[in-house]
């Protein structure tokens, strides 16, 4: 078999009546012996949806794929011809292709025009669109309001990360830990700066829930970012029973071009290359349930983050409670898990710098460097205010002592004493806050 590349082409079907056009697309595909696959939804349908959504393997060179009668690969149907089989069932197939310029359905340019919702529209359509246009006083603005996101980051940042995220964006933010773990909770409606990681504090997994279809992750390493939508392929069903082909290769193809024709598998290999991730799990939670896939969207967001070895308990925190910036997570089931819960509010830069310095080292320090000598130390002495007094006292004498020497001793002498009396001011604020 000659070698060619195929890339997975997602189209729409639609009935002029608005009924269900699924059967009929499957029957047409079927028919033509097209190794398709159809999002089934939930195998209802609404009457809102209009269209149905297939995903068409299609050659470089416009050629659709389909199967003989011994089960080999073809490429003699063109995207043109499919089109005409489902007009002759009655139906619209909305598909483009590199091969299209015989295809008088849909020609090139200022044929056809984009509507409100974006469908392709015939020009007599289209001059329509133009002659009358929407009036501005019937549009609903509310209808244009984002809407509110949950926004779960799992890194190995400390609470330091927490703090300037509330400051940057102006919003509440929630920090919890579990080993090397963390996890920022928070809520937004708008693009949100979710800070900068460094090389030991990645991977940055930020889970990102709209609505059960919506959902999406976006996963930073220091070699890019990754986007997953672990509900994009979720009710996505072959067209043809791939286990009545008898030609294993055929079929393995064939299984191929529905559970990995999105790309996530080699996106995720990419991101294996810099962060630890089990591939084939994290996988199994994107592809369709139909073909092996994780069932059920909250249990296919959990094993896409288990896959990055995220701790359990951290995984159920965040989805714990559905609206962090009402509820106190202190005051949900997290008390059941002994989790820490640090909660950040906006303030004023003075405050937020005076409140990272009572943090100290530990809480800018990465969770997977918290057992390094100095980070270990510092915690000590955060946690022994007492002990961190004296320390300061001593280096407060030494200052003094250094201050009245002449040249650089007397200078090096003034900064110990402004950083002892520093030291001296955190350490009061910490034992108070004890």
């Amino acid at each position: 078999m000659n070698n060619f590349g195929v890339q997975l082409s997602y189209a729409s079907v639609d009935r002029g009546d608005g009924s269900d056009p699924r059967a009929d697309a499957r029957g047409v595909l079927t028919r033509l012996r097209v190794p398709a696959g159809l999002f089934d939804g939930d195998g209802e349908w609404d009457d809102s949806q209009q269209e149905a959504v297939v995903t068409i393997p299609v050659t470089d060179a416009g050629r659709v794929l389909t199967l003989t009668a011994e089960d080999t690969i073809a490429t003699t149907l063109t995207v043109p011809q499919l089109r005409k089989e489902f007009a002759d069932a009655g139906l619209t197939l909305w598909m483009q292709s590199g091969d299209d310029s015989d295809d008088d359905e849909c020609c090139g340019e200022g044929c056809c025009r984009a509507d409100a919702d974006g469908d392709l529209v015939e020009p007599a359509a289209a001059e329509a669109l133009v002659a009358d246009p929407v009036e501005e006083a019937s549009l609903d603005e509310s209808a244009f309001d984002a809407p509110p996101v949950h926004i779960s980051v799992f890194s190995h940042r400390g609470p330091f990360a927490g703090r300037m995220i509330a400051q940057l964006n102006g919003l509440e933010v929630q920090h919890v830990e579990s080993g090397s773990w963390s996890l920022l909770r928070f809520e937004s409606d708008d693009s949100t700066n979710a800070g900068i990681a460094t090389k030991s504090e990645m991977p940055v997994i930020e889970l990102n829930r709209v609505d059960d279809a919506g959902d999406w992750f976006e996963v930073t390493t220091n070699g890019g970012v990754h986007q997953f939508w672990p509900g994009a392929e979720r009710h996505t069903v072959p067209v043809l029973d791939l286990d009545a082909i008898t030609v294993p290769e055929t079929a393995e193809i064939c299984r191929r071009l529905i559970s990995d024709g999105d790309g996530s598998r080699d996106e995720l290999a990419e991101v294996a290359t810099h962060s630890r991730v089990d591939v084939s799990a994290a996988h199994r939670a994107l592809q369709p349930e139909a073909l092996g896939g994780v069932v059920g969207m909250r249990a296919r967001q959990e094993a896409f983050l288990a896959a990055f070895g995220i701790p359990a308990d951290l995984i159920a925190a965040a989805f714990d409670d559905a609206d962090p910036a009402q509820t106190d997570l202190a005051q949900t089931d997290l008390a059941v898990t002994d989790l820490a819960v640090q909660r950040f509010e906006p303030t004023s830069w003075g405050t937020a710098i005076l409140e990272t310095l009572i943090d100290g080292i530990p809480a800018m320090t990465p969770l997977t460097r918290r057992d390094r000598p100095l980070a270990r130390m510092a915690d000590a002495l955060r946690r022994n205010p007492a002990l961190a007094a004296a320390l300061s006292v001593s280096e407060l004498a030494l200052g003094v002592a250094a201050s009245r020497r002449r040249g650089f001793g007397r200078f090096l002498g003034i900064l110990l004493i402004i950083d002892a009396v520093a030291d001296l001011v955190i350490c009061v604020v910490r034992a108070r806050r004890r």
